[in-house]
């Protein structure tokens, strides 16, 4: 018996052959020669004197010795495993959890089935989503507290990606008499309860308002695009909003129509500054995924389509 300690590469190499039954296979597993496997499990039998495996044509059958041996090296190169799968794991998605701040009318919609498509893709992966107004999610971002911001507004500084453009959309109670027009402007505005929708969508919509000369006077005022919904709903008056918002509390107590002069809105995401490595991969792969959901969902086939707008109440 040569004495001396054990290599911990020739034990990995002998639970590789434990686990393949074969040279050639087990070289492969590992990435080296044949012959090195040959000569490290010759090496290791000489250091134990003992035989660890007998050959039954192209396999290797493993000797009880062998077996006694592999009780104690199994579970040490199990736990190597598990160590490198954590070393991958941290590297793809990062040992801290993806922090999402969204704005109501993205994070309770489109940005939900993109997360249901990233986390199938990593399931190891662990999210946080918080939905705020626009401006908290930009703080969000800016102060570090968020990895990916999804938000309204037409940014020009710090690291931002345009989603998408949408063109904002009216709504109106379904009893109401504009539900006979197929769009509806300021001056068909004008005369109702107007509820402003936050502070992104409220300035697009009195612009419009003042190109065509008309004062923009809302009566009732949300920070919110879905509470305004909700308050048409109740029959408290017509609002503006964007189209995500508009379909995604969709129902039958109100109708929605073009919005005109037509007055785009832009979906955009922020990206955090501490956002590096493969944790930025990440979260470029969930805004590929969040563009195409957005690109081919209703709300954007909407924009081109009269029956959305049109439709009879129930």
């Amino acid at each position: 018996m040569r004495q001396g300690p054990l290599k911990i590469r020739m034990l990995e190499i002998f639970d590789a052959v434990m686990k393949v039954e074969r040279i050639t296979d087990a070289a492969e597993f590992l990435g080296v020669s044949q012959p090195a496997v040959t000569a490290a499990i010759r090496n290791l039998e000489d250091q134990l004197g003992v035989e660890l495996f007998e050959r039954e044509g192209r396999r290797l059958r493993p000797t009880n010795a062998a077996l006694r041996l592999s009780h104690s090296t199994g579970p040490v190169f199990a736990a190597i495993s598990n160590l490198r799968n954590e070393v991958e794991r941290a590297t793809r998605v990062g040992l801290s959890q993806l922090r999402i701040f969204a704005s109501p009318s993205v994070g309770h919609g489109v940005a939900l089935v993109a997360l249901d498509t990233l986390m199938s893709e990593f399931p190891e992966l662990e999210v946080v989503v918080t939905v705020r107004d626009d401006a908290q999610v930009r703080e969000a971002v800016e102060m570090g507290q968020a990895d990916i911001g999804l938000t309204f507004g037409n940014l020009n500084e710090g690291d931002w990606h345009l989603l998408a453009w949408a063109h904002l959309v009216a709504i109106v109670p379904r009893d109401h008499a504009l539900t006979k027009r197929a769009t509806v402007g300021p001056s068909d505005l004008q005369d109702s309860r107007i509820i402003s929708a936050g502070e992104v969508i409220t300035p697009l919509v009195e612009a419009a308002f003042n190109r065509q000369g008309i004062r923009y006077r809302p009566k009732i005022e949300t920070r919110f695009a879905q509470t305004a919904c909700a308050m048409v709903q109740k029959g408290l008056g017509v609002a503006v909003v964007d189209p995500y918002v508009a379909e995604l509390f969709a129902s039958n107590l109100y109708s929605i129509r073009r919005f005109y002069p037509a007055t785009k809105i832009a979906a955009v995401a922020l990206i955090g500054s501490r956002v590096k490595g493969g944790r930025r991969d990440l979260v470029e792969r969930y805004l590929e995924i969040l563009s195409q959901e957005i690109l081919h969902s209703p709300i954007l086939a909407h924009q081109h389509r009269a029956d959305i707008y049109n439709r009879s109440p129930r």
